[in-house]
């Protein structure tokens, strides 16, 4: 590197932000010595095992004939909590070297989420990178949308680290949102795509796997007396998964005292929270928590009504025809620190309510507005036919793997 960049970097960039711009850019080149494999690399910047997309597609994939190479990685490649924090960088940058040269090496390359390594670096021609965002829908504010933003990316970051760059194709649920995600990732609304369907909501749609799994999560979660069961599945508060929060908003005790032995409440924290919800003795088997469930997807399917905040959930949960309110006291404060892409109170399916009390008064009145839910799914998708892997597979993996462009439905075809 010269004198003059390496200045320019140390003048506006912090000293681990550039330590890792020279490991994924020194991975990238180190790939090039040799020749791509014809492999696909399916990795998930989340602790744990593949969920949602990319397990739909990994799943897929491993049943063709001939089985293609599958290479699939999970874990941030962020700094650990605890230790020293050299050994957590040097740890970092050598997680961040090995994706960036996996990614530089691989025919296809799926990820589901901001992936650091993919950024920047100039991508390599032979290689195709497709971004299957782990939301549907457009709801909160993300990728450059929060530029500025006290806990979002900066122009100067995103000069050196072009965050969502260098995909060839992005998912989305509808050609409407097409150009909110157009923007949030700074590429053409032509690589936006709504044609191919969502894959994990394949598992939602009417079928006899969606009615197998929701028997066996019902069993998991020992609900088997017959009582309707409300999950409450809040969102994070917080930057990102290291000051991640679920502030303690509905009142369970109190809910448990309005709605009797008739109701049971599943609860659901987002996965960036550590901490589990206080449940208060005095309530009994009222409360469920499920937080420790891998999958959200098969947790929905145990709910009979969702009550959530801001939490992109209900562009799935739609799907399914059930009832939603929404308890969000804290709207103000939220709105003025995340945003977003649509006015909040008239575009959620649902009644928004500040107090556990008018919650309670809403599921005994059982005044469900289900014909708002369907509308809301109907403008939510754009391709409900449960064949959205098939189609992933078929449309774009399979010709990615052969080194053939991936054809995208111009915008004016979807419907």
């Amino acid at each position: 590197m010269s004198n003059s960049l390496s200045s320019r970097l140390r003048r506006i960039l912090p000293l681990r932000t550039i330590v890792r711009v020279l490991a994924a850019r020194a991975g990238a080149a180190a790939a090039r010595l040799r020749p791509i494999q014809e492999r696909v690399y399916i990795a998930a910047n989340r602790d744990g095992e593949l969920r949602g997309n990319l397990a739909e597609i990994q799943r897929a994939l491993t049943g063709l004939n001939p089985t293609p190479s599958i290479l699939c990685e999970t874990g941030s490649e962020s700094e650990r909590r605890g230790g020293l924090p050299i050994l957590g960088l040097v740890s970092a940058v050598a997680r961040i070297f090995l994706r960036s040269y996996r990614v530089a090496s691989s025919r296809l390359v799926i990820v589901d989420d901001y992936f650091f390594p993919i950024y920047p670096v100039k991508k390599r021609p032979g290689v195709t990178i497709v971004q299957v965002w782990h939301a549907c829908g457009a709801f909160k504010r993300f990728g450059r949308a929060t530029l500025e933003a006290e806990w979002g990316a900066d122009q100067i970051f995103l000069e050196w680290v072009p965050i969502h760059a260098n995909y060839d194709l992005t998912l989305v649920s509808s050609a409407s949102i097409a150009p909110i995600y157009a923007e949030a990732f700074g590429q053409p609304v032509e690589t936006i795509s709504a044609a191919f369907g969502i894959p994990r909501t394949d598992a939602l749609l009417p079928s006899p796997r969606r009615d197998a799994a929701e028997r066996a999560v019902r069993e998991r979660l020992a609900l088997r007396d017959g009582r309707t069961t409300i999950l409450y599945a809040p969102t994070f508060r917080g930057a990102d998964l290291k000051g991640a929060a679920s502030p303690e908003l509905l009142d369970i005790a109190a809910l448990h005292r309005a709605l009797g032995s008739e109701y049971r409440l599943i609860v659901r924290l987002h996965p960036f929270v550590e901490s589990a919800m206080r449940i208060p003795p005095e309530v009994g088997d009222f409360v469920v928590d499920a937080s420790a469930e891998p999958d959200v997807n098969e947790v929905m399917l145990a709910g009979d009504i969702l009550v959530s905040d801001y939490s992109s959930i209900i562009f799935e949960y739609a799907l399914l025809n059930r009832p939603m309110a929404f308890l969000a006291p804290d709207l103000a404060a939220y709105e003025r620190e995340r945003g977003f892409f649509f006015g909040y109170r008239t575009g959620v399916p649902g009644p928004v309510m500040e107090e556990t009390e008018q919650l309670a008064r809403w599921i005994q009145a059982k005044q469900f507005d289900l014909q708002r839910v369907r509308a809301f799914a109907a403008a939510s998708f754009d391709v409900m036919d449960g064949r959205a892997t098939e189609r992933f597979v078929s449309d774009v993996a399979l010709p990615a793997l052969r080194g053939e462009p991936i054809r995208i439905p111009p915008a004016a075809t979807r419907q």
